[in-house]
């Protein structure tokens, strides 16, 4: 029996098992299927398993651990963000939410009507952080083709934007 036919074998015992951990029932159901995500990737085990059921038990147990910690840490950042709001600041009505969610709408579709490797070139330099000399020897290209493609996806920003 493959380990993550245990996590379907046990599932019940587990989301209750997970749910007195978390405290939640819906965060054991993400934990659950984290551990069934988890041990479908595996490959294999260096060592073979005694207990099976017992080791799905742990693995599920830790994934909860560092669900909680992320969730900690999470709530940490949130806490620190409200501390730095302006006396007197409110939050973004209705409207400005309303109103952000087309100019990020209009910016997707902007990047999204670019051609793959152009999509692809916006995405390392921005998202990932990589230089545009970086991206230009990963991609085995010039530096000058990266400045034409960052500026063409770039234009195509600012396009969508003064459409606003």
């Amino acid at each position: 029996m493959k380990l993550a036919d245990t996590v379907a074998t046990h599932y019940r015992e587990l989301v209750d098992f997970l749910s007195r951990r978390t405290g939640s029932r819906d965060s054991a159901q993400d934990c659950a299927q984290e551990t069934w995500l988890k041990l479908a990737g595996m490959q294999a085990v260096s060592a073979p398993i005694s207990n099976v059921r017992a080791y799905v038990f742990q693995v599920a147990a830790n994934l909860a651990i560092d669900m909680q910690r992320r969730q900690t840490a999470e709530n940490r950042n949130i806490e620190r963000y409200a501390q730095f709001q302006l006396p007197g600041a409110t939050s973004p009505d209705t409207a400005e939410i309303a109103a952000l969610r087309q100019v990020i709408a209009r910016l997707e579709a902007a990047i999204l009507a670019q051609p793959l490797r152009t999509r692809q070139i916006f995405l390392l330099h921005k998202i990932d952080g990589q230089s545009y000399a970086d991206i230009a020897q990963a991609l085995g290209v010039s530096l000058k083709t990266i400045e034409k493609h960052m500026t063409r996806v770039l234009l195509a920003c600012r396009l969508a934007m003064a459409q606003a």
